[in-house]
């Protein structure tokens, strides 16, 4: 199930947050992010995904009149070759449709930069 974050998810969202960013995580300042989202933030959407009650993955955007910019997208490593990221894609396509659609995906992640190339989003490198 892909769906918008929703209150209940902030426990699940922040540990997958963690292990995306690693030691640099700063629980506190996801905590507010997540909170704006679910406060309706029209700036900023979160995207959470479920599998069966497990959380796979989420999705953090920073969404604009016309630009849905991609900021974080994680799945999880065992889940990643399941092709739950396309099915990310395609709510994100269903929900934004005319949106311009970019990735900030850093330099040395071939894995996103194919990923996100695939589907015709513009990479912004870091």
């Amino acid at each position: 199930m892909i769906r918008f974050f929703e209150a209940e998810d902030k426990i699940e969202i922040t540990k997958l947050a963690a292990d995306f960013t690693g030691e640099g995580f700063d629980g506190e300042e996801f905590g507010l992010l997540f909170d704006e989202i679910i406060d309706g933030s029209p700036d900023e959407c979160g995207i959470a995904v479920l599998h069966a009650g497990e959380y796979l993955g989420y999705c953090l955007a920073h969404v604009t009149g016309e630009e849905f910019i991609i900021h974080q997208l994680y799945i999880k490593p065992a889940f990643q070759k399941l092709k739950v990221a396309p099915q990310v894609f395609d709510f994100i396509e269903e929900h934004f449709p005319e949106h311009k659609r970019q990735a900030l995906v850093p330099k040395r992640n071939e894995i996103a930069l194919g990923v996100f190339s695939k589907r015709g989003y513009d990479i912004i490198i870091l």
